[in-house]
């Protein structure tokens, strides 16, 4: 009965004036030519929340990402939707509604999972929470929260989203967050991994070898920093004494927009090269040191970063932690008795990474 109906249609549509049937027949062809596209398409890889802020130790992370992506998965279509791509609800929603199930999704690593920094965590929990369907990873990540009422609200609220989609691997960048993110999300994959700006020793470095001289600190200032002003002071008037002492910071005061990435990030580390060493207590202050081959003198910050991320580094000679600022002259003689550091090979952990996650993909 339906062949019959079928074959009566057939007849109907042949029957119809050429002019006509030319013009269905090309509608037909416009319909398949789609559909056969669609099956060819290649699954793409979404990369959302990098920045475009002057943080470039987030730029870091977000250009190590995009070669990571590229190495390991070169066969997917790669699209980057930075941080203020998706401030605008309708931009949001119109970047969710074009994933596709079979799409892979990427979101920022670096140290936000947090009560500080809720504009990111508000974009990370609504892609979680609209795309349970993909397979979504939230690159390396350092955890903390106070015990305020405000943070628990905030940790609970995290908790929820994230643990609601069983597709979400979180990966943490240091121990601490490791046990951290095993605790809140007891149903999910949790994996450990270095900062993803380590994905890029050895791969840049100093574009001219300069004769070294003097110090740089490259220190905080926002609600981040440990140590306070007077203890600064005090740290600044007796290396003075002996020490040519500049000062500067892995932030800059501009947009720094995917195009203008990698010039940003070459230019500090340029300028880093020049000096013996390095004082600093942002945890990519202590990885700009390693790309540019200059010694480090590592402080502590408010939170955990900077303690437990320099355990990546206690086999790196040159790379020194500091359990209080009054022993920072000390290490500053034997930082310029170093002279270099040789950047770590990380790069086992980032094809062990890869090898996990292909696993679940």
């Amino acid at each position: 009965m339906r062949t019959n109906k079928v074959n009566n249609i057939l007849m109907q549509i042949y029957s119809l004036p050429s002019k006509i049937y030319a013009e269905i027949k090309r509608c037909f062809q416009i319909v398949q030519n789609y559909f056969n596209k669609r099956k060819n398409k290649k699954t793409r890889v979404f990369l959302i929340g990098t920045p475009q802020y002057g943080n470039l130790g987030d730029q870091l992370i977000a250009l190590a990402e995009i070669e990571w992506l590229k190495k390991y998965y070169k066969n997917f279509e790669l699209l980057e939707y930075t941080h203020e791509n998706l401030t605008k609800d309708k931009k949001c929603r119109l970047v969710i509604s074009n994933i596709n199930k079979n799409d892979l999704i990427f979101l920022q690593g670096g140290g936000n999972v947090n009560d500080l920094y809720l504009n990111c965590e508000a974009i990370r929990r609504r892609i979680i929470y609209k795309c349970k369907n993909n397979n979504i990873v939230l690159f390396p990540q350092s955890i903390s929260y106070s015990n305020s009422e405000k943070s628990n609200l905030i940790k609970t609220k995290t908790q929820e989203i994230y643990n609601s989609n069983k597709n979400l691997t979180v990966i943490a960048r240091e121990k601490t967050s490791h046990c951290t993110a095993k605790k809140m999300f007891p149903d999910l994959q949790v994996l450990l991994c270095p900062d993803m700006a380590t994905f890029l020793f050895n791969k840049i470095t100093p574009s001219v070898i300069s004769n070294r001289s003097g110090i740089v600190m490259l220190t905080r200032k926002d609600g981040e920093k440990y140590y306070t002003e007077e203890q600064f002071s005090n740290l600044i008037d007796t290396l003075n004494v002996n020490y040519n002492l500049d000062f500067s910071d892995t932030n800059v005061f501009h947009t720094v927009t995917p195009a203008d990435r990698l010039i940003q990030i070459k230019k500090l580390v340029d300028s880093i090269s020049k000096y013996q060493v390095v004082i600093t207590d942002r945890f990519h202050g202590v990885i700009f040191s390693i790309l540019s081959g200059t010694p480090c003198i590592a402080l502590r910050s408010f939170d955990h970063k900077i303690i437990d991320g320099c355990k990546w580094f206690e086999e790196t000679e040159g790379i020194y932690y500091a359990d209080s600022i009054e022993n920072v002259p000390d290490l500053v003689k034997k930082a310029i008795n170093q002279g270099h550091v040789n950047a770590p090979d990380f790069s086992n952990h980032f094809e062990n990474l890869y090898n996990i996650l292909n696993q679940k993909h």
